[in-house]
């Protein structure tokens, strides 16, 4: 039976039906044609790697069929699907059909290589090089790559089995002889190798792949650097006797032209290949461990004699002016990537003449603008001057005249690179990043020595910045007038501050020269805007313009502010501080007056936005946790602006967070960074009590709810907020909280509760009050929320309840508006959970009990306005808003409530108290209202479902559960979904409701005790059946991070019928390859001999540790499993007829047998 179709297919397909399917897997506009033709491919060019979810059987528990993915009869394993896909791979010749087959065929390999035996291993790898070498004439480069690299896994992956695989390389290299079309296939080839062997493979093959990556770096990547290199000088030598490295045209016969480009190609793919050997992993660090412009390249010392030779430069600088792009900017990289060798490489000998050389060729590009023209060139070239100046601190030229025409050359081209930011706007970082690594090594004592030029670099910096900030500012002015089609560079806020943190080290290593720069541009542009104030009419452009401009002087203050270092700032230093940060203020009460006049034009967001950023710089700076006062700073900003301490600037910056509360809109960036610079200032231990005394907060706590606040009327901005409300509570708790001073905090949100209490629903649902009523509930949320002590918590308590809870039951009621429900229902949970443990009431307090009555009638009745509105057939219009997120925040309640662990749920049935029976009904039938796959499909709905079936599960809770057969059938559906949930939490929760119920059903049974779990599970052998043959496969055909999670229920599952988990892996192994038969018959007798399958700690935990030795096992000896094929079936196997022979074979003895026995009996008696 075919897996995929249901028919039997045997014909033999001919190629240009292969060639059609393959075009239709790919490139088909619709996924059912797509589909289709993976489909019949499947069957042709299996992996036996997928489908591996449906082995199970069919989604029915009551299905017990075993399913064998069907296979092209020819096909009887791996090496056949190999072969037949290296024929396929000869025969055809359409990009689609190679595409398709290598990317099946490098599946294949990766999982299945090792069943193959050496000859049939040698026989694919030398299938593939052929088809390389024979097919490459007119094949695009990208296949050329792609089975490269498939033929580099066949090597990597045979590297210590096969000797001569390790021949491979030399092999490469005489391919090269060839001609200069086998060359530049060599070259693309040696690329491919080099890049497979640094890209790092799942996890299972990493530490095989390292053993491999170490030896193939030791003995073949230096000859393939040296071969590129020799292919490199090669190619130039040919070049230059047929006219130079550019002549790509021009005269001469035809054969000579293409001579020429071929030549090119060889040059283009050597230098590629050596930027590819000088990038490989040297050290067995990914790439993104770091970033690019800072790590030094760790080149093995073995390669000393072929880098630190004479004139080793001269081709790279020789050919690059020679050259033209593409090739020249390769050039450029290849020198980036020599230039970040680490200096330890060198001795110091050589290195010096390395790096005069280097400089020398520096000097020569920049002097003459050689290439520079091309934008590639160019920011190689600033690329190129940040790594050699980061890796080299070029002491060691500082008194030769090289290193002063070094940073004079490179100080024009900054100037002028400065300019360029609409031409390559990336490359204005690696220019300020190779100023910054001079400055941080230059002594302001040296400014006038020349001697190591440092009158040029005590000339640079302050030019640098004034020519940054100059040319920013200019293309501010070009996109905000419309005349430049770039991007605004203040729209790219993490991008601005990176570069401004570097401008704002170049400026702090010699501040007394630099930081008069920024004030003085800060000031003519202040003055220039107060005359355009002061003249009356001013029209939105102009206004606009002006604004942004300001941005740039103003976010440089912060920035200089922010870069202060206590052990190195000196007095002076703290006081053009103070300087500077009393013109940024005088600046920004100019712009708070603009807005409150009559000028109409839009505020500057990017403005406001750098104001914020001076004020956060200056708090970090000067007003610390610790509290001190920088008496420099204070007493200079008091003679400037009358700030005289720290008290006095928290109040300055509270008040302009208010300020803009008032003035901008709740979707803008300004207002989210005003909220976060609010929440700052509430959140320190000293900080907030600091703010906590301060006229300005008191009066806000005293106006909280304020309509002046432009986020405060939207009711759709929960987390601003909530973040609002939160900083608000720990200004109010700061110390001890009378009852006055609370009932007069929340005497806003009582008038309104007790208005909307004494309303009609009709009148509930008009906008207006909806609206309110949206407000009031967010804003209760967010401040409990951020209440963390019983104290403050039962302050809050004894005003909401009970006559003000009321709210939550008149929203829950409001059915036709899901979005008050969802609000409040999140209040209700966030008011029943127990966060830092603030809800742990006196024995003796009912409060508790109210809690779980209050939010086990609002789940009720939400429910049941659910549950109707299904009876009714009401659409739905968006499933997730309108149904699952009030669903998914029911279960949040139900599961605080019993987490929380302040209420004795266990007794409430003993007095008739209905409100847990409730609760868990109305959760059962939710739960039965949307289907298992939805688990997956809302991510946040399996989020919510599975903690809270898992706190159903629990061992004191579920006798308590009234489950029912449906029930219990659904809430498995639902975990055998979310094993396959993105989140890992997710698919362990699941894993722990099957656990907690089969052994809860366990030890019931042992116990010779009835109860609704040992019913359901004896009734529905089916499940369980179902549960053990997907948790097998799981374990078996997968790696998975949580194995500690599936082995606790599938033990229980193997104690409940280990005669159908002994079928199943039974099964499972006769289709496996003679070749893995053994080992892996081997390791799965530990794993189910490991212990004796009753029901203990013990035993669990011995067949966890088992498992977990099973993983190892068969991780380091590549027993990777094949999906079960109708071709590949074999004799069948006892996994533990070894074991049931001795007296001691544990799970597999008579004791195990008989408490199978035992087991069975006590489920059905």
């Amino acid at each position: 039976m075919d897996f995929a179709t249901g028919e039997q297919q045997q014909e033999q397909p001919t190629l240009e039906q292969l060639d059609t399917w393959c075009k239709q897997a790919l490139s088909s506009p619709t996924a059912e044609q797509r589909e289709e033709g993976e489909r019949r491919l499947r069957y042709y060019f299996p992996t036996f790697s997928e489908t591996l979810a449906e082995l199970s059987g069919s989604h029915e528990f009551s299905s017990g069929q075993e399913r064998v993915l069907a296979v092209f009869p020819a096909i009887k394993g791996p090496a056949d699907a190999a072969k037949l896909m290296t024929w396929f791979l000869h025969q055809s010749s359409e990009v689609f059909s190679i595409t398709y087959v290598v990317r099946r065929l490098r599946t294949l390999v990766l999982n299945h290589l090792a069943v193959m035996n050496n000859s049939q291993k040698v026989e694919l790898r030398d299938s593939l090089f052929s088809a390389i070498r024979d097919k490459h004439e007119g094949m695009p480069a990208f296949l050329i790559e792609d089975i490269s690299r498939t033929l580099a896994l066949v090597v990597m992956f045979t590297w210590f089995d096969i000797l001569d695989s390790q021949d491979i390389v030399d092999t490469i290299f005489d391919l090269a002889k060839g001609s200069d079309k086998r060359s530049i296939l060599a070259l693309q080839m040696m690329r491919a190798f080099v890049g497979e062997f640094n890209r790092e493979l799942p996890s299972k093959y990493i530490a095989r792949q390292r053993r491999v990556v170490v030896t193939f770096r030791d003995k073949q990547l230096k000859a393939i650097f040296e071969h590129a290199l020799n292919s490199m000088r090669e190619a130039i030598a040919a070049m230059n006797s047929n006219g130079g490295v550019a002549s790509t045209s021009g005269g001469g016969s035809h054969g000579s032209r293409e001579d020429m480009v071929a030549k090119r190609m060889i040059l283009s793919n050597a230098l590629l290949l050596q930027r590819d050997c000088l990038g490989f992993d040297f050290i067995g660090l990914a790439p993104d461990d770091a970033s690019d412009e800072a790590v030094a390249i760790q080149v093995p010392s073995t390669w000393k004699d072929i880098i630190q030779v004479d004139n080793f430069l001269d081709p790279y600088f020789n050919g690059y002016k020679h050259s033209d792009p593409p090739i020249s900017s390769q050039f450029l990289e290849v020198l980036v990537m020599i230039a970040s060798i680490r200096r330890s490489f060198y001795m110091e000998s050589v290195r010096i003449d390395f790096v005069k050389r280097m400089s020398a060729g520096l000097v020569e590009i920049l002097a003459g603008a050689i290439g520079l023209e091309d934008v590639e060139n160019y920011h190689h070239l600033c690329r190129l001057l940040a790594r050699f100046r980061c890796i080299h601190t070029l002491i060691e030229i500082e008194e030769s005249p090289t290193y002063r025409e070094l940073l004079a050359a490179t100080a024009s081209f900054t100037m002028t690179g400065l300019t360029l930011w609409e031409w390559s706007a990336n490359s204005i970082a690696p220019l300020l990043t190779f100023w910054s690594k001079v400055a941080s090594t230059h002594d302001a004592r040296d400014n006038s020595n020349s001697d190591i030029a440092g009158d040029v670099i005590a000339t640079t910096l302050p030019q640098v910045i004034r020519e940054y900030l100059r040319a920013m500012i200019h293309a501010t002015s070009r996109v905000v007038s419309g005349d430049s089609m770039a991007d605004n560079p203040l729209e790219n806020t993490d991008a601005l501050l990176e570069n401004m943190a570097l401008v704002a080290n170049i400026a702090r290593s010699s501040y007394d020269a630099c930081a008069p720069v920024a004030i003085e541009i800060l000031r003519e542009m202040a003055a220039e805007y107060q005359s355009i104030l002061n003249s009356g009419a001013v029209s939105d452009e102009t206004m606009a313009m002006i604004e942004n401009q300001l941005a740039w002087p103003v976010y440089a203050v912060g920035q200089f502010i922010g870069g202060r270092q206590p052990y190195k700032s000196l007095p002076e230093d703290d006081r053009l501080d103070a300087e500077m940060f009393a013109t940024g203020l005088e600046l920004d009460r100019l712009v708070q007056q603009r807005l409150q006049s009559a000028i109409t034009a839009p505020a500057s967001e990017a403005l406001e936005l750098a104001f914020i950023q001076m004020y956060c710089n200056f708090r970090t700076s000067y007003v610390s946790e610790q509290g001190y006062k920088a008496t420099a700073v204070f007493a200079k900003l008091s003679s400037f602006v009358g700030i005289n301490d720290s008290t006095e600037v928290l109040d300055l910056i509270l008040q302009k967070v208010l300020f803009n509360f008032r003035t901008w809109q709740s979707q803008s960036g300004v207002m989210q960074r005003s909220l976060q610079l609010f929440h700052e200032l509430t959140t320190g231990y000293v900080s907030v009590r600091q703010v906590a005394k301060l006229d300005t907060m008191k009066l806000l706590l005293a106006n909280h709810n304020s309509d002046q606040f432009q986020f405060l009327r939207s009711i759709d901005v929960y987390k601003q907020r909530a973040m609002y409300y939160g900083g608000l509570a720990r200004v109010l708790f700061t110390g001890e909280t009378t009852v006055s001073q609370f009932a007069e905090f929340v005497q806003p949100w009582e008038r309104i509760v007790g208005e909307m209490l004494a309303m009609s629903d009709a009148q509930l649902a008009q906008d207006p009050v909806r609206a309110e009523l949206l407000r009031t509930l967010r804003d209760l949320r967010g401040f409990l929320a951020a209440i963390s002590s019983k104290a403050n918590y039962q302050l809050f308590f004894e005003w909401f309840c009970p006559t003000r809870i009321q709210i939550i039951h008149r929203s829950v009621q409001m059915t036709a508006d899901p979005q008050v429900q969802v609000a409040a229902l999140k209040l209700m949970a966030e008011f029943v959970y127990n966060r830092t443990q603030r809800l742990n009431f006196d024995v003796s307090s009912a409060n508790g009990i109210l809690i779980f009555h209050e939010a086990s009638k609002a789940m009720w009745e939400y429910g049941s306005g659910v549950l109707e509105s299904g009876r009714r057939g009401t659409i739905v219009r968006d499933m997730y808003k309108d149904r699952y997120k009030g669903v998914a925040v029911c279960f949040t309640i139900l599961t605080r409530l019993v987490s929380g662990k302040y209420v004795a749920i266990g007794v409430m049935p003993l007095y008739g108290d209905e409100a847990l029976d409730n609760a868990y009904r109305i959760v059962l039938e939710l739960l039965k209202q949307f289907p298992a796959a939805d688990v997956i499909a809302y991510p946040k709905l399996g989020k919510a479902t599975m903690p809270m079936l898992e706190m159903l599960a629990a061992k004191n809770s579920i006798d308590l559960v009234p489950l029912d057969e449906a029930a219990y059938e659904h809430m498995m559906r639902l975990c055998v979904e979310a094993f396959d949930h993105a989140e890992t939490a997710v698919s362990s929760a699941a894993c722990s409701v099957i656990d907690n119920i089969l052994a809860a059903a366990l030890e019931t049974a042992s116990a010779n005790k009835r109860s609704q779990v040992v019913e359901l599970v004896q009734q529905r052998k089916d499940v369980a059946a179902y549960l053990l043959k997907t948790m097998l496969n799981i374990v078996l055909f997968e790696d998975r991070p949580n194995d500690w999670s599936f082995s606790r229920p599938l033990f229980c599952l193997i104690v409940l019928d280990r005669d159908l988990a002994l079928q199943h892996t039974g099964h499972v192994v006769q289709y496996q390859p003679p070749e893995r038969r053994d080992d892996l018959v081997k390791a799965l007798k530990d794993l189910l001999s490991a212990t004796e399958f009753v029901l203990t700690t013990t035993n669990r935990d011995e067949f966890t540790q088992a498992l977990s030795q099973y993983r190892r096992e068969v991780t380091s000896k590549n027993l990777i499993l094949m999906v079960p094929t109708t071709q590949t079936l074999g004799a069948p196997v006892d996994l533990l007829s070894t074991s049931e022979a001795g007296s001691s074979a544990g799970a597999g003895g008579a004791g195990a047998g008989q408490q199978r026995n035992d087991s069975e009996e006590a489920m059905t008696d």
